[in-house]
């Protein structure tokens, strides 16, 4: 069984203009990047029980200090848009799965993409921000022993002056974009990285329990074609 809890997005147009003033991004890139936002940026959680606990044999998963992590792609080919006005959606995600025997809870806030071309050449990632999100006590996501959480981070392929790239927030505050890309093949993962077991959060108190360490998430193949 599985239980699902997804986040309306919101429209926060000023936040995004005004971040178009940052001189992090070009005026042009960033006037081309989705602008809907949500409380906790634009992102599904899912949270999957009852899974099956042991050592992963899966190339496309990766397993440190007990926990798995797997990259997920649901569309694995995407359209490229031609006109400016026409936007393509993109998800890209992130699953974690509790194979010890102790509950930790997770925090995705600040986690983005990251992308390779065909031939593992990093592609570069452009990010600003005029604000910051404090995490609250509901993003400290807990995952019992062989439970899993999948976050997905949504984004949007957007075309300028006859070129195009890909860009989105993430949900602490901040926008990423990946400019100029091309057609064809490209890779995706995502690195979670967490070094306290407690966390404050904002208005006081704070969250115990939570995994720490590090771990980058096996690439995943996924295509842009016009």
């Amino acid at each position: 069984m599985a239980v699902v809890v997804a986040v309306e997005s919101a429209d926060l147009d000023h936040l995004f203009l005004f971040i178009l003033a940052s001189v992090i991004f070009e005026v042009v890139v960033l006037s081309h990047i989705p602008i809907r936002l949500t409380a906790s940026g634009d992102v599904e959680i899912r949270r999957i029980v009852n899974m099956t606990s042991g050592k992963s044999t899966n190339s496309n998963t990766v397993e440190v200090d007990g926990i798995r992590f797997k990259t997920l792609v649901p569309e694995r080919v995407l359209m490229i848009p031609t006109r400016e006005d026409v936007k393509t959606p993109v998800q890209f995600g992130i699953r974690v799965t509790n194979l010890s025997s102790i509950p930790y809870r997770f925090i995705f806030f600040g986690l983005m993409p990251e992308l390779q071309d065909a031939k593992g050449v990093v592609i570069e990632r452009t990010w600003g921000r005029n604000a910051t999100k404090a995490p609250q006590e509901a993003d400290f996501l807990l995952a019992m022993p062989g439970e899993s959480l999948a976050f997905f981070v949504e984004g949007q392929l957007y075309c300028y002056q006859d070129k195009f790239g890909l860009g989105g927030y993430e949900s602490s505050g901040g926008a990423w974009a990946f400019r100029t890309l091309n057609p064809g093949r490209y890779q995706v993962r995502f690195t979670y990285e967490n070094r306290d077991a407690v966390r404050k959060i904002y208005y006081g108190g704070s969250v115990e329990g939570l995994w720490t360490g590090k771990a980058s998430t096996p690439w995943e193949e996924f295509r842009l074609v016009y």
